[in-house]
């Protein structure tokens, strides 16, 4: 029924028909991200249309950056017009002209983000709806973003390569795509609640961006072998260097011994910035229930996600691979985070229960920046 409704909106769109942008908005989320489409829905208002445009604009953005038809030239050009079309409030229409000229005979109106990308004035109308202050989180936002963006896009261009540098340079593509998103939800958090007062706030922003990472990363990992195969990785050529092999043949299987390697050092990171990220959840305030559970869900679909992998290393490091947790997982997790999203101790417990499985498959101990009080159940922060 969505899928149909959808469609009719895309036509009126085209047909420069004036649409409910509220509705097109909400279900296009479904199309170009159903994981963060289901965690938005546990935000109440005010917080859920902050967020879903402001996460819809930092879409955009990365449908000109990973583009594959876009020339380089193209990408950053088309990353300006979108960041000074996001600065004229959506008003200065040349700004999306020329981001049709360079994109619309490439793009395919039939994929949704390309759709979005090209046709994004339903995410401008709401936008202007918001407070000064939020636009300017928003701004400010898109365009540390799309300065990564860019970074990130000229030094491909003059590499012979696949993958990043170093593990410096993967952290720095990461902060830049999904830690600023860690960033935006944090001021826009603060700027909404009446809980979040200026301690609390710059205890927030101390791990805001390991919250995207981490869920960058976990992407990144489970489908590794896969964009490997592509030609596509943004796994650092000196971790595999230092693990005697060459990045672009990680994924055959005469390599598999190094390629576990590999992803085990990259899952270990991964599973740090998770650790920091389940910290930043239960830092939130009890009083907003709804932002907690928005916050948690992602992190312990994470968390389980690693956990699948290491314990299924013929899929993780087959490019045919399918690296995913089960639909009765996905259920259970959200019925668990709905009951218990304001109970730390709760959390903290179920998270555990997936790390020890990492732990026990890597045969490592994860240091996490929290602690339970004996068989209180009370979570301290570690001194």
């Amino acid at each position: 029924m969505d899928d149909k409704i959808l469609e009719k909106l895309k036509k009126s769109l085209l047909a420069g028909e004036k649409v409910n942008a509220k509705l097109f908005n909400r279900l296009i989320l479904t199309k170009v991200s159903r994981t963060y489409a289901l965690t938005i829905r546990a935000l109440g208002e005010p917080f859920r249309e902050p967020v879903l445009v402001g996460y819809l604009f930092c879409r955009i953005a990365d449908t000109y950056e990973d583009s594959e038809i876009l020339s380089v030239e193209e990408k950053i050009e088309a990353l300006n017009n979108f960041r000074d079309l996001v600065a004229s409030n959506g008003n200065e229409l040349k700004y999306l002209e020329k981001i049709r000229e360079i994109c619309a005979a490439k793009f395919d109106e039939n994929d949704d983000e390309e759709f979005l990308a090209l046709n994004p004035e339903t995410v401008f109308e709401r936008y202007r709806t918001f407070p000064q202050e939020v636009k300017n989180i928003m701004i400010s936002t898109i365009n540390e973003m799309i300065a990564g963006m860019q970074k990130t896009v000229l030094r491909q261009q003059t590499q012979t390569q696949i993958g990043t540098k170093s593990v410096e340079e993967l952290e720095e593509y990461c902060y830049f795509v999904a830690g600023t998103v860690g960033n935006l939800l944090t001021d826009l958090f603060e700027y909404y609640s009446p809980w979040i007062n200026e301690k609390l706030y710059e205890q927030l922003c101390e791990h805001k961006s390991a919250f995207g990472e981490a869920l960058q990363l976990t992407n990144i990992i489970k489908d590794a072998m896969g964009d490997l195969k592509r030609g596509v990785s943004f796994i650092p050529r000196d971790l595999a260097a230092q693990n005697g092999v060459a990045l672009d043949e990680l994924y055959l299987p005469q390599n598999r011994e190094q390629a576990q390697k590999v992803m085990n050092n990259l899952i270990i990171k991964a599973v740090k910035a998770l650790n920091r990220s389940l910290l930043y959840c239960i830092l939130i305030p009890k009083q907003e229930p709804r932002m907690r559970m928005f916050l948690i869900m992602p992190v312990l679909f994470a968390i389980k996600t690693l956990a699948v992998a290491v314990e299924n290393t013929d899929q993780l490091l087959s490019p045919e691979g399918k690296i995913k947790i089960t639909r009765d997982d996905v259920k259970k997790t959200i019925k668990f985070i709905t009951l218990n999203c304001v109970w730390d101790y709760q959390l903290v417990v179920a998270y555990e229960k997936d790390l020890k499985r990492i732990e026990k498959a890597l045969g490592v101990e994860i240091e996490i920046p929290f602690k339970k009080a004996g068989i209180l159940p009370i979570v301290h922060l570690a001194e």
